[in-house]
């Protein structure tokens, strides 16, 4: 088992929300990937307002695997949300973000890791899309590059794939970008956007983007929340005022467990589960 006491190599952190049907494969296609790799390092998943089994089957997971961590929240707080909590109990050096929904390579994680001794940040960029049973992937494709296209327009920043599931940070590039405010999924232009505003130097790998057709992305609202972003940052920018000036929404506390034997984390814990496994 890869892990140790104190501070791991690489953090993996995997937000999910009723992903009963890929989370565990997801999670191991990770977990294999970074054990052949040989560094120490940690996986935390994170579930919020999940209706399926995905609560129970991260749970059994955390319980096999001592270096893996589990974040419960009762309500919908969306993906943003899961990302800035997961962030408050990450320890790599090294973070890695994947979605959980196995339509990102992570073999690749590796190679991840590898280029970030060279850069500060590294994006997985969508090259190549994949079907993996149908679904409008046209659509969503020439959304994802009409978001990109608004984003240099609006911003004049020049980055590949803003909104990419797969990305990897230096440690220091989290802190420096911190407080992050997005609840929603345009968490993922917000840390791109403001590591490149702070200096530091970001490059992408290819990935192919295996698109399963029944994403949790809703075309027309978070269409409308990013775009909205968009024009808040572009405000921002404008007015030199820190970019998404608003307060971070008030959040409640997490129901953190890690089954490591050899270590006791404390346990932040939601009003909806009144029993923790140790």
């Amino acid at each position: 088992m890869n892990s140790e006491e104190g501070r791991a190599a690489v953090s993996v952190i995997m937000p999910a929300y009723n992903e009963e049907k890929s989370i565990e494969a997801c999670f191991y296609e990770v977990f294999e990937a970074l054990e052949g790799y040989g560094k120490p390092f940690e996986i935390i998943l994170e579930e919020d307002g999940s209706t399926d089994r995905t609560p129970s089957m991260i749970d059994r997971l955390a319980k096999k695997h001592g270096n893996t961590k589990v974040l419960h929240f009762a309500k919908r707080m969306g993906k943003g949300f899961g990302i800035r909590k997961c962030l408050e109990v990450a320890r790599g050096e090294c973070i890695v973000f994947i979605d959980s929904d196995g339509e990102y390579p992570a073999e690749k994680i590796p190679e991840f890791i590898d280029v970030i001794n060279s850069y500060d940040v590294v994006v997985g960029a969508r090259s190549k899309w994949v079907d993996q049973k149908g679904g409008n992937r046209v659509l969503r494709a020439l959304l994802s590059r009409t978001y990109g296209l608004l984003v240099r327009r609006l911003l004049g920043v020049d980055l590949q794939d803003y909104q990419s599931g797969l990305k990897a940070f230096r440690r220091q590039v989290i802190d420096a970008i911190e407080p992050l405010e997005s609840s929603g999924f345009e968490i993922d232009s917000e840390m791109l956007l403001k590591a490149e505003r702070k200096g530091f130097k970001i490059t992408s790998i290819a990935i192919t983007y295996s698109f399963r057709g029944d994403s949790k992305v809703n075309i027309v609202l978070d269409s409308v929340k990013m775009l909205l972003a968009l024009l808040d940052w572009k405000l921002e920018s404008d007015t030199r005022t820190p970019l998404l000036n608003s307060p971070a929404m008030t959040s409640p506390k997490p129901d953190v467990r890690s089954f490591r034997p050899s270590q006791t984390f404390d346990r932040m814990q939601t009003d909806h589960r009144n029993e923790v496994k140790k």
